[in-house]
């Protein structure tokens, strides 16, 4: 089970991972909470300063790709997303969406009288197209993706041509959609089918 999984995986949000590990398992992980004080909170009330933060470490003694088949079966069971019933104001929705996993960029310009176009802003993202009315815009992490495959948004500019990679992509959906229409989520766990 492991080794399929892991010559599938594209991308995987290991903090999700170890959650639904402890969640399913019960086992909690060794935890480790550190604060600390930033330089330009002085003499500050503590609870009162912005300056300071904590950060939780924590740690298992599984990796992340063992806890990903420990709690496979739970995951497969998530049922498909269907997204003709996302709808604004609906609460986030869990759930296996398939499609191509592709790059795609994004630019906003205005056109001047003059006769010339300004591009105010422009972006590249991950998307998971379904069909031409259903596709997924991506909010994702680079350190996530496996293989450097995160590389991929940059190189869309130079010499990626294209790319269209089959997946099947476990993901949280939010009432949110952008500019093209597309609702937006942030990928859990990406397969390539």
């Amino acid at each position: 089970m492991k080794a399929d999984l892991h010559k599938s995986l594209i991308y995987l949000d290991r903090e999700y991972i170890a959650d639904l590990y402890e969640v399913t398992t019960g086992h909690s992980p060794d935890t480790t909470i550190t604060s600390s004080q930033g330089k330009k909170a002085g003499a500050a009330i503590p609870v009162f300063s912005a300056e300071v933060s904590a950060q939780e470490t924590r740690s298992f003694k599984l990796s992340t790709l063992g806890m990903l088949a420990h709690g496979w079966s739970t995951l497969n069971a998530e049922p498909d997303l269907d997204s003709s019933n996302f709808v604004p104001e609906m609460r986030s929705q869990y759930g296996w969406f398939n499609g191509e996993l592709t790059v795609y960029q994004v630019k906003t310009s205005v056109h001047r009288s003059s006769g010339t176009n300004d591009v105010l802003a422009e972006s590249e993202h991950f998307q998971i197209r379904q069909s031409r009315t259903s596709s997924l815009s991506l909010i994702t992490t680079p350190e996530y993706f496996l293989s450097g495959l995160g590389t991929l948004v940059k190189l869309q500019k130079t010499v990626l041509k294209e790319m269209s990679i089959p997946v099947r992509a476990f993901v949280r959906v939010f009432a949110a959609q952008d500019h093209m229409k597309q609702w937006v989520a942030v990928p859990l766990v990406i397969l390539e089918r």
